[in-house]
């Protein structure tokens, strides 16, 4: 018996903030959309990890809303009780999610079809349809949007040997990101380090931000995430995880020991894109009807994640809705 590959209007690689927010517009526009990411969770750097029964946020501490259509949305965040102002003026807040930044992409992410532990290991096009393979199996979709980091994004599609335009490539290869450490630390005791639960540094090195994670209202007994800036975690890549711990413990501004009941450590090799803002919000190939967006175009903030993926969303919903398929040998599924 043949077995029928599933086949979607579009299919997303990567359920972050980008993917998600791309994927809901797709979806309320009437499009099948299917999304795929590497790991077992989604949310990309909306990441929450907990020890010891406690949530420690080991991505994005925090965002912000500067644009009218971004700051509509967290409002709405706010109102269905899912994000909060964390600290900041009036105008100027800092946002974070209700019960740790993890549970804001779950709350995001309802009703989509999401598959996750799914790592992709070739993408072709043919006959007006991409093929995807990953480890759990294969899908196929008359579009294709890549949301992954840039550079991952370029090493899939030169290995998979697909025919892009040599101005999409151009593009992806000029995002470049900086790397990040996160070592998390369930304390025995309070530090009492700021009023607001968070701490930046002007220098960001060795030590970019530390959060008190009781103080910023996601666990009930003391915890810390100290953030490295992107100096350290280059040095530091490859260190364990007890030297990473010695190294930025170190660094803290405390007198005396900590006392840690618990670690981890989360290694982001993309953690940011250290190059100048692209003009652009998303990437496309028309040719092969191929896109990718993410935060690696306008502002490298949740928010330019965000808008990126309303952008590519609507280039994406209006080819489909040309009902343009060619070199399509079959009758278009729906």
């Amino acid at each position: 018996m043949i077995k029928t590959v599933e086949r979607f209007d579009c299919l997303v690689l990567g359920a972050g903030i980008a993917g998600i927010t791309a994927a809901r517009k797709m979806v309320a526009a009437g499009f099948s959309v299917c999304l795929l990411d590497k790991s077992r969770g989604l949310g990309g750097r909306f990441a929450t990890r907990r020890i010891e029964g406690q949530s420690f946020d080991h991505g994005a501490q925090f965002f912000t809303a500067r644009g009218k259509v971004f700051s509509a949305e967290v409002q709405n965040w706010v109102e269905a009780g899912i994000a909060r102002p964390w600290f900041g003026k009036p105008g100027h807040e800092r946002f974070c999610g209700v019960g740790g930044m993890n549970r804001l992409a779950k709350e995001l992410s309802v009703g989509l079809d999401v598959r996750r532990d799914q790592k992709v290991e070739w993408v072709g096009f043919s006959d007006g349809v991409w093929s995807v393979r990953s480890n759990q199996g294969a899908l196929e979709g008359y579009r294709l949007l890549l949301t992954n980091p840039a550079p991952q994004a370029v090493d899939l599609l030169v290995t998979s040997e697909v025919d892009c335009c040599a101005e999409f490539l151009d593009t992806l290869n000029v995002i470049e990101y900086e790397k990040c450490i996160s070592l998390m630390l369930l304390l025995g005791s309070e530090l009492g380090l700021s009023e607001s639960g968070i701490i930046q540094s002007e220098e960001a090195e060795p030590i970019s931000t530390i959060t008190e994670t009781s103080v910023k209202g996601i666990t009930d007994l003391p915890g810390i995430v100290i953030q490295s800036g992107p100096e350290f975690a280059e040095e530091n890549f490859a260190a364990s995880p007890d030297t990473v711990f010695e190294r930025l413990a170190d660094a803290l501004p405390i007198s005396g020991n900590l006392d840690v009941e618990g670690m981890s450590v989360q290694k982001w090799r993309f953690a940011k894109r250290k190059r100048h803002a692209l003009e652009c919000f998303f990437n496309e190939d028309e040719s092969n009807f191929l896109w990718h967006s993410g935060d690696g175009y306008n502002a490298p903030r949740i928010e330019g994640a965000f808008l990126s993926g309303e952008r590519v969303a609507e280039s994406i919903i209006s080819s489909l809705s040309m009902n343009y398929f060619p070199n399509l040998q079959e009758p278009r599924k729906r």
